[in-house]
């Protein structure tokens, strides 16, 4: 496996050694347990037991163990319950096979039992299984397939219901097929050939679970013989995270079956690391974010597999002497998938290389977390059940693409219908939060009918990972990449990533070029400041200091995330490689390729192949989807095409290669910032979900408002809301009511009696930050840890922030509101060379017109509209540009005091 190549200028790339291949096996049907791993391209010929000599060498010849002196008391018991509870989990009892609410689980398991069962080479001569399998060709591959399909036939002759239930003939075929892998490619003595995660993974975990399933079938001879050979290629738990409790699963796996105690203890003692929070590196962290490889964000894909795979080792070895449990992985499900899980898809910012496969789409991924979910809820202590019980029934009612039950195991089904019968369990509703991943470089904003996401990177987090011919054009989707979710709840399930113009992912700003395929791989951004801070997990500031992979190209962007909108800023944009540079403002697939544009009021590249420009736009509109507004105006690009890709043009690995066409439309809508741009930048206002006529209105009279744009500080506010944003570029950066000595990310919300204020350090560079908030408080009402008030009014405070890993502190305060009397006073405040008499006189009256409404209570906000745009125009003749930007600050505070 090949670098890439360097990139151009500043930054690096993750070390090729620490580099890792993952090849996902067979989801093992029913369980919803992905087979995920790190697939390092081991070199032909290394030998498992050579890297684990001494593990291997405690493996006797018959396959067992000398139990640990702790487990001495274990009797075969113990061994007989675990393989008992570990049937149940797959097979389940005491059901009517006619139940609607598994007959179509039943059915799809007997007509994949006989299609693998009536294609599977059972000749002497054989030299494989499969011939789509050939493991005399493609041997690590196969491994797993053939593996797979013999556990999906395994369950298949094991669950009653079916007409392939109990067939001997079946049950011949199966061991014979069995004994035939272990004898000629699955060796005991055998060699690991290309990926190691086949031999060690996702190969051992379906045949433990298929000699399992036809265990009292087995002799003691072929138990041995499959378990000294699954203890060869896996003799202990390795790796982290995902890959440390995949490998554990199969070595207790393999332990029960050879009723070997000492594997058990080892498998379970393996889970160890993992039940753990991280503070760097692969795991799940505080914050919610998971980690594998180092450097890449993987809640879906790995992270799944691990939290889908816990649940059934716990049920396993329950109630024996290695029983294991730990309420960390309730946490890991509230607060790792619950921001991500959209309608049942699990976005696809956080599943790495995984969006390149065909089977494993956003909604896959969202289905094996309900499944997991499902697993932790019947076991669950009373205090979690109350709200992992409403939860989940939110994330499997709220898929209105798929069923997220589909092809689970009868016992999934059945514990499924439980809860969703169950009236003492109350459906949650959709949920509006507001949430930074600052391990992964990852934001998240929930409203009740739309989500959005950002995918950044930075030194901590690579731009994407692509190995194993997989995710071939990633090279954006990090890029500062924004993911729109709203009612199209399939817009990135249906063919999404190989039909997008990889060249223009939403949110991003790219210099126009041609890229290799995986070129740019694991590149570090060398700029630190990549991260966000949120407040009261409502609102979020986020922001992205990018030096693009292979380019001169340099920029600074924000994301300020409020109630109905997302205002995005970005500034200092400056390359010098002679190429255009661009900022993608959306790249829409359409439902129905015919969707409404309007720009301005009017329609727009009605038909496909159409584009245009708008030199002057002040609002585009996308039917279905929502609005876009320019508060400074902008020379947009428009484009409606039809686009063909196939899976094939993002993937060459065979699971997963399709050359299939794919027809589908989009609509994009970019800004062109010219050849080699020096300092430059953009403003735009997004509307999820609103149609025309509430953009046209908003451009008129915009709920927010850009307060700062510039290379040290860029800040926005939501008049209505009394919310404001701020980054802070460069130290002694001030917007607005902020200023600070450091960089950092700052969200301040004026209330009716409180103000509130978070902050973060997204350069994770700097102990402690001092901020003054510019409001009058009186007394904190509550403050997180390291947070120390120097002084009430105007509020300043310095918050300890190393340590805090780009996460969020603030407090809350009572404090005085901001009036019209205190704009009034700073009008009186400015001299006579910043504010000519004739316009202090005009705006003067304005005030107190204002104030006149204000004691009387009576909608204001036309007034202060009028005010706002009185001091526009008096701007730069009749008052000085910083006196006019201070009192349209000011006034811009009392959008959220008077009364609209």
């Amino acid at each position: 496996m090949n670098d890439a190549g360097n990139p151009a200028g500043p930054g690096h790339h993750v070390p090729l050694s620490r580099r890792h291949a993952l090849h996902l096996g067979a989801l093992l049907a029913g369980t919803g347990v992905l087979g995920l791993g790190q697939a390092h391209q081991a070199r032909a010929g290394t030998s498992a037991a050579g890297r684990t000599a001494a593990s291997v060498a405690a493996v006797t010849a018959a396959g067992t163990a000398p139990a640990a002196a702790d487990d001495a008391a274990d009797t075969s018991d113990d061994f007989a319950r675990m393989r008992a509870q570990w049937r149940a989990a797959f097979v389940g009892s005491d059901y009517d096979s006619a139940d609607p609410a598994i007959a179509p689980g039943l059915a799809q398991l007997a007509a994949d039992t006989h299609q693998w069962w009536s294609t599977m080479e059972t000749g002497a001569d054989r030299a494989y299984l499969w011939p789509d399998a050939r493991l005399d060709v493609q041997i690590s591959f196969a491994i797993s397939i053939s593996f797979g399909r013999l556990s999906r036939m395994a369950l298949g002759w094991a669950t009653p219901g079916i007409d392939t239930h109990g067939d001997p003939k079946l049950l011949a075929d199966l061991i014979a097929a069995m004994d035939w892998m272990v004898a000629h490619y699955y060796r005991e003595d055998g060699q690991i050939i290309g990926n190691w995660f086949e031999w060690m993974i996702s190969g051992p975990q379906p045949f433990n679970l298929a000699a399992m399933l036809v265990y009292d079938h087995l002799s003691a001879d072929q138990i041995g013989a499959y378990t000294r050979a699954v203890a060869h290629y896996t003799p202990e738990p390795i790796a982290t995270a995902a890959n440390r409790v995949l490998t554990a699963d199969v070595v207790i796996g393999r332990g029960i079956l050879a009723g070997d105690a000492a594997a058990v203890r080892l498998g379970v003692d393996g889970l160890a690391p993992v039940l753990a929070y991280a503070d760097a590196g692969d795991g799940f962290h505080r914050d919610g974010s998971f980690i594998q490889h180092d450097y890449y964000p993987y809640n879906g894909s790995y992270g799944v597999g691990l939290v889908a795979t816990l649940p059934g080792i716990f049920q396993r070895v329950a109630g024996t002497p290695f029983a294991v449990s730990d309420p960390i992985v309730y946490e890991w499900i509230r607060d790792a998938y619950d921001p991500l899980i959209w309608h049942g898809g699990l976005m696809d910012m956080a599943s790495g290389r995984v969006i390149a496969r065909h089977n494993e789409q956003d909604h896959n991924a969202g289905h094996a977390a309900v499944n997991a979910a499902l697993g932790l809820w019947v076991a669950a202590p009373p205090a979690t059940r109350t709200w992992l019980g409403p939860m989940l029934k939110e994330w499997i009612l709220a898929d209105t693409q798929d069923d997220p039950l589909a092809g689970r195991s009868v016992p999934v089904l059945l514990q499924a219908r439980t809860l969703l019968a169950d009236g003492s369990v109350p459906r949650r509703g959709p949920l509006v939060t507001s949430h930074v991943f600052a391990a992964m470089d990852r934001v998240v904003h929930r409203r009740t009918n739309w989500a959005y996401g950002i995918s950044m990177y930075s030194r901590r987090i690579a731009n994407f990972e692509s190995i194993n011919d997989e995710n071939l054009h990633g090279w954006l989707t990090a890029d500062g990449a924004t993911y729109l979710c709203d009612h199209q709840v399939d817009h990135y399930n249906d063919a999404f990533w190989p039909t997008v113009d990889p060249y223009r992912i939403p949110g991003t700003t790219v210099d126009v070029r041609e890229r290799a395929p995986m070129e740019g791989r694991g590149y570090l951004n060398p700029q630190d400041w990549v991260g966000g801070t949120t407040l009261a997990d409502r609102y979020t500031a986020a922001g992205m200091w990018l030096h693009s992979q292979g380019s001169s190209l340099v920029s600074r962007r924000s994301w300020f995330c409020f109630d109905d909108e997302v205002v995005a800023l970005g500034t200092g944009i400056t390359a010098h490689d002679g190429r255009r540079v661009e900022t993608v403002v959306e790249n829409r697939r359409l439902a129905t390729g015919s969707e409404a544009v309007m720009v301005n009021g009017t329609t727009a590249v009605p038909g496909l192949g159409d584009e245009a420009t708008a030199p002057a736009a002040r609002w585009v509109h996308l039917a279905g989807t929502g609005g876009y507004v320019f508060p400074a105006g902008a020379r947009a690009h428009l484009k409606r095409e039809h686009r063909v890709g196939r899976w094939s043009d993002i993937t060459q690995h065979p699971s997963w290669k399709d050359d299939t066409p794919l027809p589908r439309d989009y609509f994009t809508l970019w800004l062109d910032h010219g050849v080699d741009p020096d300092q430059a930048g953009y403003s735009y206002v997004l509307l999820p979900t609103a149609d025309a006529e509430t953009t046209s209105r908003y451009a008129e009279r915009p709920g927010t408002a850009v307060v700062a744009n510039t290379s040290r500080v860029q800040a926005a506010r939501a008049l209505n809301s009394g919310v404001l944003g701020v980054n802070v570029w460069a130290p002694l950066g001030a917007a607005s009511i902020v200023s600070t000595r450091a960089p950092a990310c700052v969200v301040v919300q004026e209330g009716d009696e409180e103000v509130g204020f978070a902050v973060s350090d997204p350069t994770r560079a700097t102990a402690k930050v001092w901020v003054r908030v510019g409001v009058a408080a009186s007394r904190v009402l509550a403050a997180d840890e390291g947070v120390r008030v120097i002084a009430l009014d105007p509020l300043t405070v310095e918050v300890t922030l190393g340590g805090a890993n780009g996460t969020s502190r603030g407090l809350r305060a009572a404090y005085r509101p901001w009036s019209v009397p205190d704009l009034q006073q700073v009008l009186a405040g400015l001299d006579a060379d910043e504010v000519a008499p004739s316009a202090r006189q005009a705006l003067n009256q304005a005030l107190d017109t204002l104030a006149d409404l204000a004691e009387r209570d009576r909608p204001a906000h036309a007034q202060l509209w009028a005010l706002r745009r009185k001091i526009a125009a008096l701007r730069g003749h009749a008052v000085s540009p910083e006196a006019a930007g201070t009192l349209d600050d000011g006034a811009q505070r009392l959008f959220a005091r008077l009364r609209p």
